[in-house]
């Protein structure tokens, strides 16, 4: 695919005004104050309402948010130049105007809409808390960039404004953050992700940005008397804007295409560079505390030194809920993956096995003991991959329930014998009566896995208890064995968490039982708690559904509702 605008054209009409501009900078140059004031008021004037104007004229041929982008550049550049006659007029009448005055409301209008149309250009792809990040990111360059200029440069320059109106004092100090703004706008949009990054229309318009902030920066160490009859600002700096912004705009109706581009993790440098005036401020704060002896430094570089620190704990913490996120998305795909890459050799596997057992009489005993073992071990990774499917869809957008009334009495007894354990070990407490409506194979799965684990961690004698609470109903496992150690009573429902035996290798177990028992309970609208049995007095794992008790089949209880729903777990 070829790279945005690589065939660069340039009408007659748009070479004319190269011209032009080009003249005026060299009268600038070379021609005496007054014949430089005219000519380089006369360049910015008609360029800039050329190149506004091309900009708001050329957006009609692009659409969505880039038509708005390329508009609102259009219309403040237009402010500009109307700004510039404004003042080219109060000074033909009166012989003299303000550098920074009533006059500056066009200017600063420009900026706004400069600023607005540069943010609104397409954004990169990527999740809310990435773009959270990058403009975090912003903040803290911008901010510490702020206040190194305002106490290495702007804080000197506007010294010079004391005697001036409050007004004019506010506008003079205002403006170097105004650049740096722009600037950091334009740049981001060159630089981010997008298929507008390296765009030639953008990448001219961030040049015409950078000359034009330095010329703002000319201008205004060379305007603190408040005359602009006594200024000194570089013309040339100031076409040579006009005519990136002019080169832009004749661009803006050309065919682009979107650049393709590697997809890969963002260079160090990008993470770094935000950080760099942070630590040249924190120099600078640090080195000013030690030559005055005291904390009594420049209040704006105490408030950026402070602003900035929030900013960084603010960004680690978007950082690190990212990142969570981030993990848990992979973590996901991956035991999609693997658990649909099993399934269908699993399938294979138990498909003969189960012919092989059915045609036993050609195996001799030892044979049939070892078809066995294979047949028990290729179910029990069947039900892990079944397992791990459930949870992967449980946890990224719900399970779907087929909630029918069930007795809980039998299926407690279904459970405990599906789950292995002998009968003997194993005790229910119930309501003959009492019928709950829930997904009978799903509930019958919570059990199973509780059942399982009382008995591989806990002792020898487990109880089944389901009670009734008005119309909440609630299924317990206990057992006499040591019990879940505090620490783990909460991490312990977090998928391939093992807690006391994460590390150990010779307890047997995946870790996703109870988080598929939490799963499961969440699909119902309840929860999965965990407490020290009070009645065996090992560990007591439990499920609560809120309104899905009832002593009469007939009833809707609650929420619950008869027939397949889809529940988000």
């Amino acid at each position: 695919m070829n790279n945005l605008n690589t065939d660069v054209r340039f009408g007659r009409f748009a070479k004319a005004v190269f011209a032009f501009l080009a003249l005026c900078a060299l009268v600038t140059i070379v021609g005496s104050k007054e014949v430089a004031d005219a000519a380089g008021a006369l360049g910015v004037a008609v360029g800039a309402g050329l190149a506004g104007g091309l900009f708001v004229y050329r957006a009609r041929t692009v659409s969505g948010r880039e038509r708005l982008a390329w508009t609102l550049i259009g219309l403040g550049v237009c402010t500009a130049a109307l700004g510039v006659l404004v003042v080219a007029v109060v000074f033909f009448l009166h012989g003299d105007a303000p550098t920074f005055g009533w006059t500056d409301i066009f200017f600063m209008a420009t900026y706004v809409l400069v600023i607005a149309g540069a943010a609104t250009l397409p954004y990169a792809q990527g999740s809310t808390m990435q773009r959270v990040r990058m403009i975090l990111d912003g903040l803290i360059g911008g901010v510490s960039v702020a206040a190194l200029l305002w106490v290495l440069l702007v804080a000197d320059m506007t010294s010079d404004l004391a005697d001036s109106s409050a007004l004019t004092r506010a506008i003079g100090a205002f403006y170097p953050f105004l650049d740096l703004v722009v600037l950091t706008v334009a740049m981001s949009v060159l630089l981010r992700r997008s298929r507008h990054r390296f765009d030639v229309r953008v990448a001219l318009f961030a040049g015409g940005v950078l000359f034009q902030v330095v010329g703002d920066i000319v201008f205004f160490s060379s305007g603190q008397t408040g005359s602009f009859q006594d200024a000194s600002p570089l013309y040339w700096i100031n076409l040579l804007a006009i005519g990136f912004f002019f080169a832009s705009a004749s661009l803006v109706g050309q065919p682009s295409v979107g650049r393709e581009y590697a997809d890969r993790n963002p260079p160090l440098w990008t993470l770094v560079a935000p950080y760099v005036p942070a630590i040249g401020m924190l120099g600078v704060f640090v080195t000013e505390a030690i030559v005055t002896g005291d904390m009594s430094v420049d209040d704006t570089l105490l408030a950026g030194v402070i602003v900035v620190g929030l900013l960084v704990i603010a960004r680690q913490a978007v950082a690190i809920v990212d990142n969570r996120a981030t993990i848990e998305e992979q973590r996901d795909l991956l035991v999609t993956t693997i658990s649909h890459e099993l399934r269908t050799p699993l399938t294979a596997i138990v498909g003969y096995v189960d012919l092989l057992a059915e045609d036993g009489g050609r195996l001799d005993r030892d044979q049939q003991g070892m078809l066995s073992i294979i047949h028990q071990q290729a179910d029990y990774m069947s039900t892990i991959v079944s397992d791990l499917i459930m949870l992967a869809r449980g946890t990224g957008g719900g399970l779907e329930l087929d909630v029918e009334p069930v007795l809980v009495g039998d299926l407690a007894d279904a459970a405990i014998h599906a789950s292995g354990i002998g009968s003997e070990t194993v005790a229910v407490d119930t309501e003959d009566d009492l019928v709950a409506f829930v997904d009978r194979a799903r509930m019958q799965q919570v059990l199973v896995n509780l059942l399982t684990n009382a008995s591989r961690y806990g002792g020898e004698k487990r109880l089944v208890r389901v009670v009734a609470d008005g119309a909440d109903v609630t299924f317990e496992v206990h057992d006499n064995g040591p019990g879940l150690p505090r620490r783990y009573e909460v991490r312990v429902w977090d998928r391939f968490e093992r807690g006391p035996n994460r590390l150990n290798a010779a307890v047997p177990g995946s870790g996703i039982g109870l988080a598929i028992v939490s799963a499961i309970a969440q699909a119902h609208g309840g929860s999965s708690t965990y407490r020290t049995s009070e009645m065996l007095g090992g560990a007591c794992f439990s499920v609560t559904l809120p309104g899905r008790a009832t002593h009469d089949p007939t009833e809707r209880s609650g929420t619950a509702a008869t027939g397949k729903i889809r529940s988000v777990a």
